[in-house]
This record gives C-alpha cells, sequence and structure tokens, in this order.
C-alpha cells in the first residue's frame, strides 16, 4: 500500500532489543507478510489478539551484543525488506540505549516506565503493580485507575539508578562463570534442594560470596538457586524499598524466563503464583507501550531513513588516550623450558603445590631442585574438587612410575577444603605462596630479585612489597572485582570477543583507548554500554578495559604504597599482554612477565611443602591421586549456638569431621586458630557487660520504651536506660542483631545508607512488633570533648536517624510512637537537661523530675566510664609487664567490639578501653564521660 499504516515501538536495553509493529483496523494483511516472509518476527498469539488496538507483530527476543546501533540497523532492514519504509507511519523509541538512536533517526524517544505501564494497561488492565527486571535495569511500578477513567496511570515508581546489582547482566555472567547459558539457570536452580547464602546487594559481594560457596563444597545448582534467591532479595531491599507490592502483580523483564528468580520473588513477597504471574508478553511491554503511544500521538514526526544508523551517525565519541605498546614490558614465558624427567626405572622426590583459586586452579610439580617438572591450569568452573581431582589424575597418568611425592601444599581461596581432601602437609595463604614463587623464579631464571609482586587473578588481586627476600608490605582487594581477570572476561563476552588472545590484539591494534577510569564492576559495565552506544569501536573499548583493570589495581589496591623497580605481573590475568602494556604506560616502569606467571603460586606452595619436608624429615600426608577413592561425605545444617545462625557444611573425610562456614568458632572448630593465649583480660566481653549490668536492676513499671540495640545504643545505653528508669518507664532493649534483624533492615531502608543504618530499621520494627509504647530514637547532633578541641560531629546518617527512620514506608504508619529528642551533647548537662524537659513535657514529665534524671543519668555513663578505665588501666600494665605486642582497634562503638576478636591469640584493645590517657584527660570534667573526639590521642597510650 501507498499509505502510512504502521508505527513501531522499540524498547533497547543494555542487554537485548524488541520490537513491536502496530498496525490499524484493516491493515492485518500487511502485518501478515511480515510474519510469512521475515524470520525474525511472529504475530501476537490469538488470545492476545483481541485485546489489541490493531494487527501486531512482534520481533523475536535478540541479543545485542554490545552494539545496539547495528543491531536496531539490522533489525529495521529486515522489517523495510516486507513492508516499504513508506509504510510506517511513525516509530517511537524507549530503553535504556534507545536515547542515541532517537537522534539520530529524529523520533520520540519514550520514558520506560511510561511505556511499560502503557503496554501493561493494553494487554493486562487487572495489573496493580509491575516488577520489571532486564539485562542491566530494574523496576518497580504501581498502577491504579485514574480518577474518573477506568485508565491506568503510574501512582508510584522507583528504578536501579546507577547499580545493575540483581539484574540479568549479573545472572549472564554467573551462569557463563560456572559454565551453563543464563536460559538454563531457572531449571537447574529450580531443581536444588537448598540454596547456598549469597549477598543480593551488591554484585561484587554477590561474587565473593559464591566464590565462598564453592570453597564450602555447594554444588553449582546450589550456588545458582542461592543467586536467584538473592536477585529477588536485592530487587525487594534496593528497588521496592518498603513500597507495596499490590496484586496482581506482573513480573516482566527479560529475566521472568527464570521460574527460579519468579519464585523466589513470590517467597520475597509473599505472594502466591495466583498474585505473582508472568505474563506471556513479558519481554515486549516497552516496545507494545511504544508503539501504542506513537499511533496515539496525534503530532507525527517526520523522521530520517535507516541508513542513518548503517553510517552510525552518533553525538559524540568519547575521549581517547595514548595507545598501548609492548616497548617497556618484558615477557619471559618463552624461559619456560620443559625438564627432562629420570631416566626409566629411576623415581625421583617430586613436591605437589595446589593453587585453589576462584576462577583457576593451578598445580605444579617440583622436583629436588625446584625445577619446575610439570605445570597444569585449570579453570575451576565452580567444581574445585572434581578439577583438583583431574589435575592430579594428569600428573598420576604422566609421572606416577618415576616420582615419589614428598610433600603436597595447598594454597588460595579454597586452600583449606582441599588441604583436608588431599591431606597436604602445609597449607599457606597466598601472599606467602606467590612470595616464594616469585623470589625462587627470579634468582633462579632471570638472576635479578623481584622487590615488587603485582598478582591479578580472576577474582582476587594482590599486591606485595619484598625486601632482601622478606615481605615488608602487602594488600589484596578488598571485595571489588573490577581490578581482576574476572571482570575482563565477563566485558570481553558481552563484547563478542574471545579473551584469549583476541582481546590483547585488538587493544594492542587501538590508537585511541577509550577512557573509562576506574569504577566498580557494574559502574564500569553501565560505562561501557554508554560508550557502545556513542559508537565507540570495540579495540578502543578493550584496550580503555586493560587501563581501567590497571588503574583499578594501582589506586584501590597499591595505593599510596612504593612500588619497586623489578615489578613481576603474575597470575591469571598476567596472560593478557595488553594489562602488562598498561601497567607500563601508566607507571613508566619495566613490567615483568615472568616464566610459568599463571601458576607461581602454586609453585610457591610446593617449595614451602619442600623446605618443611627438610626441615621435618617427615614423609608426605598425601592421600594419592584418585579423589574419588578418599571417603568424604558432606551433610549441611544450621547452628544455632548464638544469633548468627550460619549454614554450616560438615565434611567428614576417612572419619574425620570438619565444619565450614561457622563465623564464631564457638561450637564448631577442626582446631584452635591459635595456641598462644592472650594475657590480658577479654576487653570486650568486659565492655559488654560494664553496659548491661546496670540494665539488669532496672524495675520501671510504666509504659514501656524500646531502644533499638543498633548506632547510639552502644555508647549511649547507660545514659539513657538510667535516664528513662527513672521517669518510671519500662526500658526494652530490641536485643542482639540477628540475620532476620539485618535482613528486614536492610528491605525497610528506603535510601542507601551504610549498614548499621540498615540494621537500625530492623531494630525498630521488631520493638514495634512487640508491642512497646514508645521508641527512643534521639536525634544526638555531637558528643563531649574538651572545649580547646576542634569542633566536631556526628556523620549526617547519625545525626539524621530518626528521621531517616520515619521516612520508611512501613515505619512512618507507627511513627507517632517514635520519641525524637534533638541534643547537643558538647554544649554540656544543662543544655541536655533544657532540650529533654521540655521534649519530655509532653508526656507529662516535669522540669524538676527530668533534670534529676539526667543528673543520674550522666553518674550512670560515668560509672561505665571508669569501669573501662579501671580495665584500661589493667591491661596497659599487663601489657608493660609482659612486652607482648598488642593490636588496637579504632572505630564506631556500634562496629569495633568483635567478641571473637582473640581467637587469633593477639592482644585486642579496643580504644574506647585502653586509651587511658585520653580518659584520664577528661577525669576533671563535670560528666566524667570520654569524649570520642579522644580517638586521635589513642596511639600515644599505646
Amino acid at each position: 500500500p501507498g499509505w502510512r499504516v504502521i508505527n513501531i515501538g522499540l524498547d533497547i536495553g543494555s542487554v537485548s532489543l524488541k520490537m513491536a509493529a502496530l498496525g490499524h483496523a484493516g491493515d492485518a494483511d500487511v502485518l501478515e507478510e511480515v510474519v510469512t516472509r521475515a524470520a525474525s518476527f511472529r504475530a501476537l498469539p490469538p488470545a492476545l489478539a483481541e485485546r489489541a488496538e490493531g494487527p501486531v507483530v512482534l520481533s523475536h527476543y535478540r541479543r545485542i551484543q554490545g552494539s545496539p546501533i547495528e543491531a536496531a540497523f539490522d533489525l529495521l532492514g529486515e522489517f523495510y525488506e516486507t513492508v516499504p519504509e513508506a509504510t510506517v507511519e511513525g516509530l517511537r523509541v524507549t530503553g535504556v540505549a534507545g536515547r542515541p538512536i532517537a537522534n539520530t533517526l529524529g523520533i520520540s524517544f519514550e520514558n520506560e516506565f511510561k511505556a511499560i505501564a502503557r503496554g501493561t494497561a493494553g494487554f493486562y488492565p487487572h495489573v496493580r503493580t509491575v516488577f520489571e527486571i532486564g539485562g542491566g535495569s530494574s523496576k518497580y511500578v504501581r498502577l491504579d485507575p485514574e480518577e474518573g477513567s477506568p485508565r491506568l496511570g503510574i501512582t508510584d515508581y522507583s528504578s536501579n539508578g546507577d547499580c545493575a546489582a540483581g539484574t540479568g547482566s549479573f545472572l549472564d555472567q554467573q551462569a557463563s562463570r560456572l559454565r551453563y547459558s543464563v536460559e538454563e539457570i531457572g531449571t537447574v536452580a529450580s531443581a536444588a534442594r537448598s540454596a547456598a547464602t549469597i549477598a543480593g546487594r551488591c554484585s561484587v559481594f554477590a561474587k565473593s560470596d559464591m566464590v565462598h560457596a564453592q570453597q564450602k563444597g555447594h554444588a553449582p545448582d546450589e550456588i545458582l538457586k542461592g543467586l536467584c534467591v538473592a536477585v529477588a532479595r536485592n530487587f525487594k531491599s534496593s528497588i521496592v524499598k518498603g513500597k507495596r507490592a499490590v496484586p496482581p502483580v506482573a513480573f516482566v523483564g527479560g529475566v521472568a524466563q527464570n521460574e527460579a528468580v519468579r519464585d523466589a520473588l513470590g517467597e520475597v513477597f509473599q505472594l502466591t503464583p495466583e498474585q505473582l504471574f508472568v505474563p506471556e508478553l513479558h519481554c515486549w511491554l516497552g516496545a507494545l507501550g511504544a508503539a501504542v503511544l506513537e499511533q496515539q500521538d496525534e503530532r507525527k514526526r517526520s523522521f530520517r531513513s535507516i541508513h542513518q544508523l548503517g553510517q552510525h551517525v552518533v553525538e559524540a565519541k568519547p575521549a581517547g588516550t595514548d595507545p598501548l605498546t609492548l616497548e617497556n614490558v618484558v615477557l619471559l614465558r618463552d624461559r619456560a623450558r620443559p625438564v627432562a624427567g629420570p631416566e626409566d626405572g629411576e623415581r625421583v622426590r617430586a613436591f605437589l603445590g595446589i593453587d585453589v583459586g576462584s576462577v583457576s586452579t593451578n598445580l605444579a610439580l617440583l622436583d629436588d631442585q625446584g625445577r619446575v617438572l610439570h605445570e597444569i591450569y585449570l579453570q575451576t568452573v565452580g567444581r574445585p574438587i572434581e578439577v583438583v581431582h583431574r589435575g592430579l589424575r594428569e600428573i598420576e597418568h604422566l609421572w606416577e612410575d618415576r616420582i615419589e611425592i614428598a610433600g603436597v601444599g595447598t594454597t588460595g581461596s579454597g586452600r583449606e577444603l582441599i588441604g583436608e581432601l588431599v591431606s597436604a602437609d602445609t597449607v599457606n595463604d597466598e601472599i606467602t605462596a606467590h612470595k616464594t614463587g616469585a623470589m625462587h623464579v627470579s634468582t633462579t631464571m632471570v638472576g635479578e630479585p623481584v622487590d615488587t609482586v603485582f598478582e591479578i587473578g580472576g577474582q582476587d588481586s594482590k599486591f606485595i612489597a619484598i625486601e632482601d627476600g622478606v615481605v615488608v608490605d602487602f594488600a589484596m582487594n578488598e571485595a571489588c572485582a573490577a581490578g581482576t581477570g574476572s571482570f575482563l572476561e565477563e566485558q570481553a563476552e558481552k563484547l563478542g570477543i574471545d579473551i584469549k588472545g583476541e582481546f590483547a590484539r585488538l587493544a594492542l591494534a587501538s590508537q585511541a583507548p577509550t577512557r573509562l577510569g576506574e569504577r566498580c564492576t557494574v559502574f564500569m559495565e553501565r560505562n561501557v554500554t554508554g560508550c557502545l552506544q556513542k559508537g565507540s569501536e570495540k579495540r578502543d573499548l578493550v584496550a580503555g578495559l586493560a587501563y581501567s583493570i590497571a588503574l583499578n589495581y594501582l589506586n584501590r589496591v597499591v595505593g599510596g604504597r612504593r612500588i619497586g623497580n623489578v615489578i613481576y605481573f603474575q597470575g591469571g590475568t598476567a596472560y593478557n599482554d595488553a594489562v602488562a602494556a598498561a601497567f607500563s604506560q601508566l607507571l613508566g616502569k619495566r613490567i615483568i612477565v615472568p616464566a610459568h606467571n599463571g601458576v607461581i603460586g602454586a609453585i610457591g606452595v610446593a617449595l614451602i611443602a619442600r623446605e618443611r619436608a627438610g626441615a621435618t624429615g617427615q614423609p608426605s600426608k598425601f592421600r594419592g591421586y584418585d579423589l574419588s577413592r578418599t571417603s568424604f561425605r558432606t551433610r549441611e545444617f544450621v547452628c544455632k549456638a548464638c544469633s548468627n545462625y550460619c549454614d554450616i557444611k560438615e565434611i567428614i573425610v576417612a572419619g574425620e569431621k570438619t565444619y565450614w562456614g561457622d563465623k564464631c568458632s564457638d561450637k564448631f572448630r577442626k582446631r584452635a586458630r591459635a595456641e598462644r593465649q592472650p594475657v590480658i583480660d577479654d576487653l570486650v566481653a568486659l565492655r559488654e557487660r560494664a553496659l548491661h549490668d546496670h540494665h539488669s536492676e532496672l524495675c520501671g513499671k510504666g509504659p514501656t520504651v524500646g531502644i533499638p540495640q543498633a548506632m547510639f545504643y552502644y555508647d549511649r545505653f547507660p545514659f539513657w536506660s538510667r535516664y528513662l528508669d527513672e521517669l518510671g518507664f519500662t526500658v526494652v532493649p530490641s536485643g542482639l542483631t540477628d540475620r532476620g534483624i539485618a535482613a528486614r533492615g536492610v528491605e525497610l531502608s528506603v535510601a542507601e545508607p551504610c549498614f548499621p543504618v540498615q540494621v537500625a530499621h530492623g531494630h525498630v520494627e521488631k520493638l514495634l512488633d512487640a508491642g512497646v509504647d514508645y521508641v527512643l530514637l534521639p536525634n544526638a547532633m555531637d558528643s563531649e570533648a574538651p572545649p580547646s578541641s576542634v569542633g566536631s560531629h556526628f556523620c549526617p546518617w547519625n545525626q539524621t536517624l530518626p528521621f531517616v527512620l520515619r521516612a520508611a514506608p512501613q515505619l512512618a504508619e507507627r511513627a507517632e510512637s517514635f520519641l525524637m529528642p534533638t541534643l547537643h551533647f558538647r554544649l554540656g548537662p544543662r543544655h541536655v537537661e533544657k532540650q529533654l524537659a521540655g521534649y519530655f513535657a509532653r508526656l507529662g514529665v516535669t522540669r524538676r523530675r527530668s533534670d534529676a534524671a539526667v543528673a543520674a543519668a550522666y553518674a550512670a555513663q560515668a560509672n561505665f566510664q571508669r569501669h573501662l578505665i579501671e580495665a584500661g588501666r589493667a591491661a596497659l600494665k599487663t601489657l608493660e609487664r609482659t612486652g607482648d605486642p598488642a593490636i588496637l582497634l579504632v572505630g564506631r562503638p556500634y562496629n569495633l567490639y568483635d567478641r571473637n576478636g582473640r581467637q587469633t591469640g593477639m592482644e585486642v584493645t579496643p580504644e574506647t578501653v585502653t586509651s587511658s590517657a585520653a580518659l584520664e584527660g577528661n577525669a576533671g570534667s563535670k560528666t566524667g564521660v570520654q569524649p570520642r573526639s579522644s580517638a586521635v590521642h589513642v596511639g600515644r597510650s599505646v
């Protein structure tokens, strides 16, 4: 036909592209021809076609593979091969990657919330809440009929902002790492009997938890199920943030195809299958909504030919930086000469090192002279036991009749589990293993002692500074995978690039590497997506990623530490020459990639096993090459010995029980962590007793006032409990933080404050549910300090805690019971008396009675501090007498007092207990309360 009859909606996300073509009544034949002739399109199911405002054709779900402009050009081109471009009346685009395409073609860009709402209202008008989880974004949308109209309108909404934690892209990455396709996750996870505990708040922490779950022996299906549950928890806490999920709830987006996530959302939100459903059009509602809105818009815009997309007309390309070069990189991989084995019939002593990492597992077999007989580099793929077994059988097949295993060592994040299974002679940390291996390689193969080690593995990064063969400084990445190999591998896969060879080749060919900065994994992924949308070349992006890895490592791992001149770059990521080139460019120094760079940790621990065998003269305890002959069983249970409720895995190896997963070690532990017993008293336990001792004597019989056992509680409980008791109230603490309180706190939080503030939400809800009459939430702005000290305040979250809690929707309904006096303790007792008297007057408390209660409260707080002073003085005297070193803990009261710190055998001294010099400096004050600002003087007192 020669007239325009079709309106197109494009939904272009960070991972996929969806298209809907909507015709007018009577134009079905035009679109039927598209379905007949174009393989990428399908008709609307008959049951849903009746609800449409005209004939509809949908594209199949299509991944954009990091090239949204090309993907849109290809799909539209295929459509126009069947339907002439002149037939299209209007075209509207939505989605996170849609705006550059809208600008290029001169078409309308539609808000994603509006597009989803319109698509939902048209085909599923009974829906009242939409949960959308896509490849890189998550959304919550509340729908209700507009006043005086049956048409649905948006009444509330939220999205994930700049963090992609808990989205489909993360599920995609992890499926690949465990050797599953993303389509398999739901089926595999649904079949799991139990779920591993995985963090859902941030994808970085979730990755670390998955690694730890592997080390505890969880099967891949249990890890995947835990990941799906984590996605659901994250959606509730980070996206919905305490808002109501009014049924019926439609779960849409690409992740809606995952039945395990769907089931987890039902459990987390307590929704039945009838209340939470996955629409048949779960991936196309945004595109359908955009098409409908374009059709209904009377102001039609003329738009450019789609060939503009083919020319990559974009707003601007991201800025570039200096090209990478190998000019200052020394590659010594060819120095790894094979060592001739012993003659037939001859057997030599050999030492085996096993490095079990999150991404790779490495084995190194050394002879008595420290020469590498055999090395193995394998992908862990979530199955450390199976992979180690495979490596051992390879060594057995090649070397069994020519060697005698005289020592075995294990290292890496899975060293303890594998150490138990193989009966290792030594189990060592990664820093020691990598330092030992690097020193050996540098002295025996290069003749130039290494003084700096950059080690980047799949998920861990290490920096080691060495002087005269001794480690003088080291650092590791702190739960961040942005500077590690797994991040590079995931991004390469998204870009359709082979991480082995092709990545480095493209990066080194780039003349203008894209500046991506150094950010966390999630943000970096968004950066990459944004640059693709603006037309960056893949070679420039991968070169920019190499720079980003190096920048992240130097800024977040190395920090301000001294970097020497003989720098070894080792670990699996050192196989990528582009990253080595980036280090040399950024530092202006020579970077050496040593021989055996991928297995140096295994070499190091094998050398340690050799040293131990020489020192003890004892034979190896090695069980043998075939782990299947090693009898081991596993059993899972939850330890309820304390409030942690840890998931424990019991592993019975040859009749000996070993436990993994316990955080406190109080009940289950294979051996004491340290033989040495501390010489000073347990100051943490002493402080805890002093904090609560006086409370047991209180017996108020008036209205109940709950005090959340969080934040201010750990410093001011003696003050507040005495004050309230003197006024006749019954004081009710909320109790120790447990998993339930923490989980509810995260779910209730509207904003994203620090974890202690989130936990406070859970404590307040627990008190409200217990039926207390009031909840005390003082708005304390500062603390006592000497007059000469510089003015300081609590952090904004601490200062505004009462108002943050009151803003949580599920707490706001009961906020009338909150007691929220504003206080400046720094201004002294007179100010506190005035403020509390004025506030509690509303409860019928007289000024005289309040002032007397304030005096008693200050006395209780001073008595608490005196206990600490006495204990601190005694501890310092003991340390002076014995000369034992001590660890000084400095931090906030709600974070500082770890009851298990002494299990290392070290003398643990919290600042507020042992800072006697600071305490004595305040002894003459009227209140006798220790100022928080005294932390700056702590070092002098120890």
